[in-house]
């Protein structure tokens, strides 16, 4: 029997006992009575005190995708020896959503888990979390409350559907050619070995192979496998929108972006005012916080007096693609998903 069931039927029989003790007098339904307030009295100490030893834990993932479910893990450990099995109820707050888990802590382990499943629609920055438990140990009479834990914070990135190819500036982009999964050989700079061949006035004497030029009795060069690093891309997003929903599109928009050059590899980077040009991990998580009309994110071109500052120029062998709810400051993008 549970904690909570035994402390309902504990509190009706003391009700039923106590009625009938004054309306009859008798001696022995008193004497019973006294035995059940003394169960209640013993249910209060200890409750008390496994409140005071019970600690929570919450085990969760420091980054998930808005919109995608995630599993989070509560631990329980306390002292409940007066029952086989005790349940603690455990909550993490701070998440637009709640998360509850009940936890089943047996005496002799002294330690009990649960996992909850929780999905967060919207992207967001939510930090300082904190785990709460409460538990009816021994009977359920009453609830009482451990002290609440840090759970530290969950970063919930932007939903985007992935990219399958992109153009940009109407003109094909080299990397919507599907992602190959075999490596392609071309001559160029780098550091793998691709050919041999006859030395020529304008080769680098460092290339030679003078193993290759002994047998060949003539001088041959090594040819290097160019080491292909992509295009160098600046994501910029405008803050400005009409509306909630518009600039939700816009980061959206710009996460797929920046997924699309990772898995293609491609530099890409998202340019910030104040914290700079942001890689793909610290990128995706700004673009998780950043707000319509924030302050630290613009695009370049002409913008209207309520827009945010414009960023620094956009350096030689770069290409910039702006993100924007207005298409007359958007680059033109072709994208397929």
């Amino acid at each position: 029997m549970s904690g909570g069931g035994l402390g309902v039927r504990l509190a009706l029989l003391g009700a039923a006992m106590a009625l009938a003790a004054v309306n009859t007098g008798n001696n022995l339904i008193y004497l019973m009575l006294s035995l059940v307030l003394a169960l209640a009295l013993v249910g209060a100490v200890a409750g008390r005190r496994a409140a005071r030893l019970l600690s929570v834990a919450a085990h969760l993932p420091r980054e998930v995708h808005a919109g995608e479910p995630f599993t989070v893990h509560f631990e329980a450990k306390g002292r409940f020896p007066l029952l086989p099995r005790a349940l603690v109820v455990a909550r993490l707050e701070g998440l637009p959503v709640p998360i509850v888990g009940p936890v089943s802590v047996p005496s002799d382990e002294q330690r009990g888990v649960c996992a909850a499943s929780v999905t967060i629609p919207k992207r967001g920055v939510h930090d300082d979390l904190e785990v709460t438990a409460s538990t009816g140990y021994p009977f359920g009479l009453t609830w009482l409350r451990a002290r609440p834990a840090k759970a530290g914070a969950v970063v919930v990135l932007p939903s985007f559907l992935p990219i399958r190819t992109l153009e940009v500036g109407g003109t094909a982009h080299p990397a919507s050619i599907p992602l190959r999964t075999e490596a392609v050989a071309a001559r160029g700079a780098g550091t793998e070995v691709l050919d041999l061949r006859e030395y020529a006035p304008s080769d680098d004497a460092r290339h030679i192979d003078w193993r290759a030029s002994a047998r060949a009795r003539q001088l041959m060069v090594r040819e290097y496998e160019r080491e292909d690093t992509g295009r160098n891309l600046e994501v910029v997003i405008d803050t400005e929108a009409p509306d909630d929903a518009s600039f939700e599109t816009v980061v959206s928009r710009a996460a797929a972006i920046l997924d699309f050059a990772q898995r293609h590899r491609h530099d890409a980077r998202l340019v910030t005012p104040d914290d700079g040009p942001l890689l793909q991990g610290a990128a995706m998580r700004w673009l998780a916080g950043v707000r319509r009309g924030d302050a630290r994110a613009a695009a370049s071109g002409p913008a209207p007096a309520a827009a945010t500052p414009r960023v620094r120029s956009t350096p030689r062998g770069v290409e910039r693609i702006v993100v924007s709810a207005d298409p007359s400051r958007a680059t033109p993008l072709r994208m397929t998903t």
